[in-house]
């Protein structure tokens, strides 16, 4: 089974909103950089070692995607 990532969460807000909306879903995940992701928190961690990433399986990336939009309010495309 292979994994995408479908969000880049920019705080731990929207971070624990996403896997909260998947969870209830039944869309399984994992959160990339979960542990590492925790021991830097804020904005330094950006584009670094330690940014987190929300991943779904290939297959469930859709509906995934479709959650998240309706969440954030923009278009899919924006990941």
């Amino acid at each position: 089974m292979s994994f995408v990532n479908v969000l880049t969460p920019d705080s731990d807000v929207e971070l624990l909103t996403v896997c909260s909306m998947l969870d209830a879903r039944g869309v399984p995940f994992f959160v990339r950089g979960a542990g590492l992701g925790s021991l830097f928190p804020g904005p330094m961690q950006a584009g670094s070692l330690s940014a987190r990433a929300i991943m779904v399986p290939e297959e469930r990336a859709d509906e995934a995607l479709a959650l998240i939009s309706d969440y954030l309010g923009t278009p899919e495309s924006k990941w």
